[in-house]
């Protein structure tokens, strides 16, 4: 086999500036690569914190609604409510749990987002069966592919056992 030499008779060692070239493109489409997962990895690791601290809220949010409600018994309400609550439990509850500085009163939770403002809405309701407190936590979520999440808790309040049985 014959090998050809360049013109001029002169073989030149090294790499031509097309392997050159076609080298970089290579090694830049593996560093785009890279770049992107890396940054998609530290952009789903902050949504995650963010996702963390909005449900650690909700959720010690939750625990105080439920120890408020357990603490609400008859025996602690004033005499003259008591008719009023047994009436209409649900409601009750939703009240002493609404009420600015009540002793059974739950402010709602508040995280502040970048924005400064609170990313968590809590709404308490009455719901559609007689006896249920409806608690609804509403919050955008982080993640740009999701919109807006909510969480519902519905409470039969402590107390209503004890109406039937003191009627």
């Amino acid at each position: 086999m014959q090998q050809f030499s360049p013109p001029g008779g002169q073989r030149s060692e090294g790499f031509t500036m097309v392997e050159v070239l076609i080298a970089g493109v290579i090694m830049l489409i593996v560093m785009v690569g890279t770049a992107r997962v890396s940054i998609q990895s530290i952009t789903s690791g902050r949504h995650r914190i963010e996702r963390d601290r909005i449900e650690a809220a909700i959720h010690n949010n939750i625990q105080l609604i439920q120890q408020a409600d357990s603490k609400l018994t008859l025996e602690s309400m004033p005499s003259q409510d008591q008719r009023a609550a047994c009436l209409n439990p649900a409601a009750y509850l939703k009240k002493q749990l609404s009420q600015q500085g009540g002793s059974n009163a739950v402010p709602a939770p508040e995280i502040s987002g970048v924005s400064n403002n609170n990313l968590i809405e809590r709404s308490i309701t009455v719901g559609d069966h007689p006896g249920i407190t409806v608690v609804t936590y509403q919050f955008s979520a982080p993640e740009h592919s999701i919109d807006n999440e909510r969480r519902t808790i519905e409470l039969n309040p402590n107390f209503q056992t004890r109406c039937i049985l003191e009627e």
